[in-house]
């Protein structure tokens, strides 16, 4: 999967876009702690995914979460307008991905 660089919110927030790297997965299992032992914990961690793929917003970048709090923390500054463009982002490539094997 190849996010685009940057999406644009309606309001007009830029948010800059990377995908999370085997590392920073296993940073953000770990930054999870007692998220992972419920029964949710696959539900947080695609959410926290999606919030951690946003690297930078209108130009000023953000810390990589190291604890559950951060995560949220960061979820809420990107907002629901971010995240629904984020998961947009996300999905359209996941489409383009499914359409390439297809051809295949």
């Amino acid at each position: 999967m190849s996010l685009p660089e940057t999406i644009t919110t309606k309001s007009g927030h830029v948010l800059s876009l990377k995908e999370i790297d085997p590392g920073e997965m296993l940073d953000l299992i770990e930054a999870a702690g007692s998220a992972m032992t419920s029964g949710a914990s696959g539900a947080w961690l695609s959410y926290a995914s999606i919030v951690c793929t946003v690297r930078d917003i209108d130009g000023v970048p953000v810390p990589w979460p190291t604890k559950k709090g951060e995560v949220k923390a960061l979820a809420n500054k990107i907002g629901n307008e971010g995240i629904v463009a984020v998961q947009k982002a996300m999905s359209e490539q996941d489409g383009d991905a499914e359409v390439d094997t297809a051809k295949n």
